[in-house]
């Protein structure tokens, strides 16, 4: 086939424009996660903005409104994730920094275990891999949580421009779809819905089952009753298995620390209370959110915790969520169509 010179120069171009457009994403894709975060404040924002800012009788100045939807937001959702994050630091940080000691009580156990069960949990080798992991893991760790401090930063400042300029912005997306306006509505009211119920719905989930597990824990003496709660509760995002990684664990170290009844009360609090307060939520709350199902959420989460980190809990089930919606309204546009 010939090309005319118009052609080759319009090859050319395109392969200059794609190299260059990889090079950037290559080196900013460290705050992809700050931009999806700040998508996700936009969804959850953009209607409270649009009230205030054209609906109530003396609208808000739209720089005054986006500075208290900021601010609201930041001490609302950013604030208490800062606070567990912190908390969460500090343990383990104090856990890596004494494993030798930790790692002595789980040679304890591992005697205990092979003892009435004949089960030789931790071998000498064991010990040694994590022995060196834990060593590995702490500069890491400190590295990790400093990133989230510049996550947050990146995505104020995106979700600034996002919020005070929402209808361009909202103008510009809606005219460089591919698709008609019928399909263009579609997609984002899917995308709003799977957005709230990925946000919302498993951060009150989170929420709701690290009170509850808080409140057991505290009356049966777990140590630390507050760490395991919102262990607990982040726990919870995972499907099937869920926070029954949390209360198990904890039941069995209080059976062999002698404590028999407070770990028959915590088995039985754990598989009759905290397992059902998920499907009920589920149920009855996330299915008028959003129904997501267990399939998204579990591989969204290992998809997001490789990607993102800890954000990634929230972000990867988003991921997924968002190109199945892409690839329904792909077929809906284009292959029944022809």
């Amino acid at each position: 086939m010939h090309l005319n010179n118009n052609q080759l120069k319009q090859a050319l171009f395109l392969l200059i424009l794609f190299a260059l457009g990889g090079f950037l994403f290559w080196m900013l894709k460290g705050f992809v996660s700050a931009f999806l975060g700040a998508l996700v404040f936009y969804v959850l924002l953009r209607q409270p903005y649009f009230y205030v800012t054209e609906k109530v009788k003396r609208k808000w100045n739209r720089y005054i409104a986006v500075a208290a939807l900021l601010l609201l937001s930041f001490v609302v959702m950013v604030l208490p994730v800062l606070l567990v994050t912190v908390m969460l630091s500090g343990k383990v940080s104090y856990l890596i920094t004494h494993y030798k000691d930790i790692l002595l009580i789980a040679e304890q156990w591992s005697g205990y275990a092979e003892k009435y069960l004949g089960i030789n949990v931790i071998s000498s080798d064991t010990v040694s891999k994590l022995t060196t992991l834990a060593a590995d893991i702490l500069p890491g760790f400190l590295t990790a949580t400093a990133n989230v401090l510049t996550d947050i930063f990146v995505l104020y400042f995106i979700l600034y421009f996002m919020l005070i300029n929402a209808r361009e912005f909202e103008n510009t997306v809606r005219k460089n779809m591919p698709f008609n306006d019928e399909n263009d509505a579609l997609l984002l009211t899917e995308l709003k819905l799977q957005t709230v119920s990925n946000s919302i719905g498993m951060v009150v989930l989170a929420i709701l089952q690290a009170f509850t597990a808080l409140i057991g824990y505290w009356i049966f003496g777990v140590n630390e009753p507050l760490f395991w709660a919102v262990i607990t509760g982040i726990m919870s995002v995972i499907p099937v298995v869920g926070t029954t990684i949390v209360w198990l664990p904890i039941a069995v170290f209080l059976f062999v620390s002698g404590n028999h009844w407070q770990a028959v009360a915590v088995l039985l609090y754990g598989a009759i209370v905290i397992t059902n307060i998920d499907n009920v939520f589920r149920f009855v709350v996330q299915k008028k959110l959003g129904d997501v199902h267990p399939l998204i959420t579990f591989f969204g989460v290992i998809l997001g915790l490789n990607i993102f980190g800890f954000v990634g809990l929230i972000f990867g089930p988003l991921l997924i969520s968002y190109f199945i919606i892409l690839i329904k309204i792909y077929i809906k546009e284009y292959v029944r169509n022809t």
